[in-house]
């Protein structure tokens, strides 16, 4: 009977295990989403222009606000995929799954309000107002580079392209300022 038993456990662990694998990202995964992180964080701190105290108290504020934002866009953009998906959804169905991407857009609104109080606390207004131009500039960053078809390649600025604020890097570098490029638009 121990012998049953013990063989039962192993076999269970063993699947929770194979389990737990499975739903792990792969690796090339991770180390793609790992340096989509660190080219984000060197372009908002660039464009925010951070001191180091600065960002010292700014990116765990940030990090919490970017995974419940995240999590947020999901569950809209899960939403968003049923609609798209199923052209035939009852009226039930749709009805739902739009309650769910309205509810969701306005978690996204509620969270940049209530992190929007948590910035204010720790960086100068000017500063917040800058962290939500550079998101959107990164968000134009990547996409221009997905449509010049960088966009599987990973997170980086191609050695003949200048990235934002003159930032240039060949593969896996995170960049360098660019002495020639001036550090505003003013100083042309």
């Amino acid at each position: 009977m121990k012998r049953i038993i013990t063989l039962f456990a192993i076999a269970a662990i063993s699947v929770c295990a194979f389990a737990q694998k499975q739903e792990s990202p792969a690796p090339d995964h991770k180390k793609h989403h790992e340096r989509f992180q660190a080219e984000k964080v060197a372009f908002l701190t660039n464009e925010m222009d951070l001191t180091v105290e600065e960002a010292q108290v700014f990116w765990p504020v940030y990090n919490e606000y970017s995974k419940a934002a995240d999590d947020a866009h999901r569950t809209a953009m899960t939403a968003l995929d049923k609609i798209r998906k199923n052209k035939e959804l009852s009226d039930d169905e749709a009805s739902a799954a739009i309650a769910s991407l309205v509810a969701a857009r306005q978690q996204e609104t509620a969270l940049m309000a209530e992190y929007t109080e948590k910035f204010k606390k720790v960086l100068p207004m000017k500063k917040v107002a800058a962290l939500y131009a550079a998101e959107e500039g990164f968000r134009q960053h990547l996409f221009s580079r997905f449509k010049a078809g960088d966009g599987h390649k990973g997170p980086r600025v191609a050695n003949d392209q200048k990235g934002p604020k003159g930032l240039k890097g060949p593969k896996g570098s995170k960049g360098t300022k660019d002495p020639k490029e001036p550090k505003d638009k003013t100083q042309k």
